[in-house]
């Protein structure tokens, strides 16, 4: 672990100095290409239940390559992104807990990899993105909810765990549609290629196989955007996936739950209920949904709140509270039901802390009954 921590160390100091570089513009210009790195480490301790009371640490560094060719000089519109990440650490889910939601959202395992390469242009009010994508960066997620270290308030379980979905850490090739349809609608569809391969067989995910005559997943987004009473932003959007046969040879693993056709649709809404003098501050709700018959985890829900700024005067803090509900088949045992209580903390431009709680109730990542599972976390980020 030492090794892949060192790893990720020398990646964020190399990034720090290229971006001192890259970011090197004439005047106030923004210079057309542009290097950025995040670096996330989580700290968890399991206190009471799941597979076994202990520690681990966890890390995620990422290094974004972006060129604007009008900010070239070339042509409006056009973007190209090279985005690489490092994962290492322990597994709290797979190793302390045994929830199948995840308690953290960069949970990977010790690996390098290519996460995004992909060529966007704008023409009108319509983008096309091309390339090696990440489906819940488009589709199905929520800025209010992102806040959460949980994966589901990222990517809802139906999804993450019934079909190949091109998501963290493994992604897949996609084409991308957008469409500004109005100052309030927007609609999106995509087409990826559904059948991610894990690290064994493609340790950097560079193995993209492209065929298009199996494997295919499908997504379609609406959504729909005003500004309510007093300028209180609120978002509503809602979508139908569906997801093509997958050969066995093309798993990332050999679950037959992920053999067959499946399809399903899902629910996603935001909303600023108060406002204070500084913009951005205030309560703010969500909620999603979503619903695939015929799997394990048919159902899910996931609802809460975050309020911006309830200590500072900078809108340097955030608190939130929610919970997320993993619906199963009867067969399959309980629902999984996850409670997370946070409060991230902006200490400077680049970092910030985040410590976290959350109550998992009936674990159900392994086949063994869990006990009630009581997580502490916290969260160090820099961003450069």
């Amino acid at each position: 672990m030492d090794f892949f921590k060192k790893k990720g160390v020398i990646m964020l100091l190399l990034i720090k100095a290229m971006n001192v570089f890259s970011q090197s513009g004439v005047g106030n210009h923004e210079p057309a290409l542009q290097l950025n790195a995040t670096y996330k480490g989580d700290f968890v301790h399991n206190f009471k239940g799941g597979i076994a009371i202990g520690s681990t640490y966890l890390g995620l560094a990422d290094l974004f390559v972006s060129f604007s060719t009008e900010k070239a000089g070339l042509w409006k519109g056009g973007e190209f992104l090279v985005h690489g990440s490092n994962t290492h650490g322990g597994e709290p889910t797979a190793e302390l807990v045994g929830d199948f939601q995840g308690i953290s959202n960069i949970e990977a395992g010790n690996h390098t990899f290519l996460y995004e390469l992909w060529v966007r242009q704008k023409l009108f009010n319509v983008t096309a993105t091309v390339g090696l994508q990440d489906l819940n960066v488009e589709f199905a997620n929520s800025n209010v909810s992102s806040l959460f270290l949980n994966s589901s308030f990222g990517i809802n379980s139906v999804i993450a765990t019934n079909i190949a979905a091109p998501i963290f850490p493994v992604t897949k090739p996609g084409i991308t549609l957008s469409a500004d349809i109005s100052k309030n609608i927007t609609l999106k569809s995509a087409v990826y290629k559904g059948c991610p391969v894990d690290f064994e067989a493609n340790p950097y995910n560079l193995n993209w196989n492209t065929n298009y005559q199996d494997g295919l997943l499908f997504i379609i987004e609406s959504q729909y955007a005003w500004t309510g009473s007093n300028e209180r932003y609120n978002l509503v959007k809602g979508g139908v996936f569906f997801h093509q046969y997958c050969p066995v040879e093309q798993m990332y693993n050999h679950q037959s739950t992920h053999l067959l056709k499946s399809q399903g649709i899902y629910l996603v809404g935001e909303h600023q209920l108060s406002l204070t003098e500084n913009e951005g501050e205030g309560l703010k709700i969500f909620y999603q949904g979503a619903f695939s018959p015929g799997n394990e985890n048919f159902g899910y829900f996931g609802a809460g709140f975050s309020y911006t700024g309830l200590l500072s005067s900078k809108d340097s803090d955030v608190l939130g509270l929610a919970f997320s509900d993993g619906m199963r088949d009867n067969d399959c045992g309980n629902n999984e039901i996850s409670y997370e209580l946070t409060y991230k903390v902006q200490l400077s431009d680049q970092i910030y802390l985040q410590p976290d709680m959350q109550y998992v109730v009936h674990p159900g990542g392994t086949e063994s009954r869990l006990g009630n599972a009581i997580v502490g976390l916290l969260r160090v980020g820099m961003e450069f």
